[in-house]
């Protein structure tokens, strides 16, 4: 084990390693699974808590099925990675906008803000955070947070968008997720009851390049060697 995967799974608490631990079993005795754990998938730089590969029969000459597992103990830790990708761009799009058109707006009624980095009014660059505007600061911090999300809190989406496996799965404790509706595009739901893992939604069927579900398998027979 490398001295990264050890600092990783350092800080792991014991309801998380519960939950791969179920994740694991469950995916080896429902598909009959090869399964790894903190496996970083193809097409991107995400780890997932457990990754797993369905092996077709002998004679079938097409790669077999690829699962993914994420799992969450703490609703924080859900939403953490759970925004949309595709809302959080549009939001930001519309943002830009706004900003852009009372940016123009607020140079025309301040001119002391100007800078005086260019000739020209309209390329030079203003400086309104000493000026109090309500609107204006609270578009600026919404826009700061969208791009937060987008470098670090779509995952989920991420992983479905880019068909970096055919089945995606969270498994959480009861309660962490509130209603289907929170649930990432394509992804299924499991909730831990006792000692098992409960389907509570079933997830769809994603497209998976034959060479990433490949690629994939390389990297769960890889993790599986160090153990």
């Amino acid at each position: 084990m490398s001295l990264v995967d050890r600092k990783h799974r350092s800080g792991e608490s014991k309801d998380h390693r519960r939950l791969k631990t179920l994740s694991s079993i469950w995916l080896r005795e429902r598909h009959r699974c090869i399964v790894s754990t903190e496996t970083r998938l193809p097409l991107s730089n995400y780890r997932v808590d457990v990754a797993g590969y369905q092996p077709l029969a002998k004679y079938s000459s097409e790669p077999g099925a690829s699962f993914v597992v994420e799992c969450k103990q703490s609703r924080s830790d859900f939403l953490k990675d759970a925004s949309d990708e595709s809302s959080c761009r549009s939001e930001r799009g519309e943002l830009i906008k706004r900003i852009a058109n009372l940016r123009e707006l607020l140079s025309t009624h301040l001119p002391e803000c100007r800078l005086h980095r260019s000739l020209f009014n309209e390329y030079d660059t203003y400086d309104f955070s000493s000026f109090r505007h309500d609107t204006w600061h609270r578009l600026l911090s919404r826009l700061q947070f969208l791009e937060r999300r987008l470098r670090c809190g779509v995952k989920f989406s991420k992983i479905a968008r880019y068909g970096c496996a055919n089945f995606c799965f969270l498994a959480v404790e009861i309660g962490v997720v509130k209603s289907e509706k929170e649930l990432p595009l394509g992804w299924g739901l499991m909730e831990r009851n006792g000692e098992e893992l409960e389907i509570r939604k079933e997830p769809l069927l994603i497209y998976s390049p034959n060479e990433v579900r490949l690629k994939l398998l390389e990297r769960i027979a890889a993790r599986n060697a160090v153990k």
